[in-house]
């Protein structure tokens, strides 16, 4: 008995999850939602922020002493 109630919980919260998303992601008129419209424009500005920013390799200096 607690086997089928974990698993139907389970089972539930899995959905709980997996409906919303996948109904946030996949509209039905083939159209872009605006979530993803704006999900697309913050991970473009994301990675040319990433890009952008390139630090030199120069030596740092010694090593610090051993304790």
């Amino acid at each position: 008995m607690r086997i089928t109630i974990i698993a139907v919980v389970g089972i539930l919260s899995y959905l709980l999850v997996l409906l919303p998303g996948y109904f946030l992601f996949f509209s039905e008129d083939d159209a872009k939602s605006e979530v993803t419209e704006l999900l697309t424009k913050v991970l473009e500005s994301g990675s040319g922020a990433k890009s952008a920013e390139k630090l030199p390799l120069t030596n740092p200096g010694d090593a610090p002493p051993p304790k």
